[in-house]
């Protein structure tokens, strides 16, 4: 009767699982912290404000209309108001179209219109309306046409798109990172609370039977005493077990962005696992992928073609000036319109401009400034470099480790229960105490908290490698 209880004590004791109700599991918890992070929507938003920035720079190139009307009352005195006239009023009028180039060309061609009255015995037409169709040119020289910031520009907003496309991917991998943690860990804590749980009931059965025996003056005192401590030892436990899966669930809800309370909320199977793959792809190709490295290169590429822009302003501002157009003098608008239709009557323009600083300080200072950055941004692709493999490197150790630390707590976890079937073979013969049977019940226990701790650094050592090369924002 004696061992049929004892047996029935025990094998209760390390395997038993309460079911308890799924939670979400570990692929839904990603999904809904890459959905709900404001984090990750605020630096999509800013992908996309850097994705308009060389569409901006396009938009500049669209023709514009231009139409302009002035009337002019004239009674200024003049030298000499019998050839010139005491008075003038004149209307102008302008029509017409802009258009720049990236190679930084200014085209226009307008319809201007001036009627002039001014009453003198000299003016044998009066009113008179001068009328003219021109085409205007002007090529910057040494600046754009041979320069070409345009593409420097369009290259530096090119890189600004593609580091804010890689500071996404850091945020992004941010989240899902704390997420998958946070995941893993409750669902550890989750299993742990149901070992030390079940160390308790296993405690409170052995110590109803030291009551027992006791009664009966089969157990001493200091019998029932050490049953009772160890009682409260797993009581204690099972108390830091639960405050350790309360502070996981306040985790998990902080890494959803969850509004309510995380008291009941649990972590469902574990469903993804990012795969050693990541570690195999090698370090070279690991450091093409890391977003925190992809952002400084990017960040000193855009810098670089700042530093070609500043250059060019330095640059003295050479343009060749030219027009073309015909004019018409008549009476009436609908004359002079006439007059200037017969071409009769070109005028040509042909010049060259130039304007630079007299002290080109200004202009020193800012390629300084804009080749201090540059520097300064390649001393930050170094560094960041540098931090980025020696992550990577101590990521494969700690995923090493990590793996042998598994294998060594399962083997160890197969022994503990080895042992314990072995005393409790023992036991049945008379040839081992009950107290030995709690002490290797309590050996397997920890044991398995171990291989539940091993496991759990395993995975997260997983996703600590797939972010550290750059693919854990490939979460299918």
């Amino acid at each position: 009767m004696k061992t049929a209880a004892v047996v029935l004590l025990f094998a209760r004791g390390a395997f038993g699982q309460t079911p308890d109700a799924p939670g979400p599991s570990l692929l839904e918890t990603l999904r809904a912290a890459a959905a709900a992070s404001p984090e990750v929507l605020a630096a999509t938003r800013r992908r996309d404000e850097a994705a308009l920035e060389e569409p901006l720079l396009l938009a500049n190139l669209d023709p514009k209309a231009i139409a302009s009307y002035a009337a002019i009352d004239d009674r200024r005195p003049r030298a000499v108001p019998a050839f010139e006239g005491s008075r003038a009023r004149i209307d102008r009028w302008e029509a017409g179209l802009t258009q720049t180039t990236l190679l930084g060309t200014e085209a226009k061609l307008a319809f201007q219109s001036e009627r002039l009255v001014n009453a003198t015995a000299f003016r044998p037409l009066n009113p008179t309306v001068d009328s003219r169709l021109t085409f205007e040119f002007k090529q910057r020289l040494a600046r754009y046409f041979w320069g070409r910031p345009d593409r420097a520009r369009r290259a530096r907003a090119r890189s600004g798109v593609a580091a804010a496309q890689a500071a996404l991917e850091r945020t992004l991998s941010d989240a899902l990172l704390r997420a998958a943690r946070a995941h893993v860990e409750l669902a550890y804590a989750d299993a742990l609370v149901a070992i030390r749980e079940r160390g308790v009931e296993d405690a409170k059965r052995l110590l109803e039977k030291y009551e027992e025996r006791r009664r009966f003056g089969l157990a001493e005192n200091s019998d029932v005493l050490q049953a009772k401590a160890s009682l409260e030892l797993q009581e204690i436990e099972a108390m830091v077990a639960r405050s350790l899966a309360e502070r996981a669930r306040v985790s998990l809800g902080a890494a959803v962005f969850s509004s309510s309370t995380p008291r009941g909320l649990r972590a469902g199977p574990v469903d993804f696992i990012p795969s050693r793959s990541a570690l195999a792809v090698g370090e070279a190709e690991a450091m093409s992928r890391v977003p925190e490295l992809m952002i400084a290169r990017h960040r000193a590429e855009s810098l670089r073609w700042s530093a070609r822009l500043a250059r060019l302003d330095t640059l003295p501002d050479l343009s060749l000036d030219a027009s073309y157009s015909f004019a018409g003098l008549e009476t009436g608008y609908r004359r002079s319109w006439s007059d200037m239709s017969t071409w009769r009557h070109p005028v040509s323009m042909v010049g060259m401009s130039v304007v630079f600083p007299l002290g080109f300080r200004h202009e020193t200072l800012t390629r300084r400034q804009a080749d201090l950055q540059l520097a300064q941004a390649e001393a930050e692709v170094a560094s960041i470099e540098a931090s980025a493999r020696r992550r990577w490197r101590d990521v494969g150790e700690q995923l090493s480790l990590s793996s042998a630390r598994v294998a060594a707590a399962r083997r160890l976890f197969e022994l503990e229960k080895r042992k314990y079937d072995s005393g409790l073979e023992d036991f049945k013969r008379g040839r081992a105490s009950t107290d030995l049977l709690v002490r290797f019940q309590q050996d397997i226990r920890r044991a398995e908290a171990d291989l539940l701790r091993a496991q759990t650094d395993e995975r997260t050592a997983l996703f600590e490698a797939a972010d550290a090369s750059g693919q854990l924002t490939r979460t299918p």
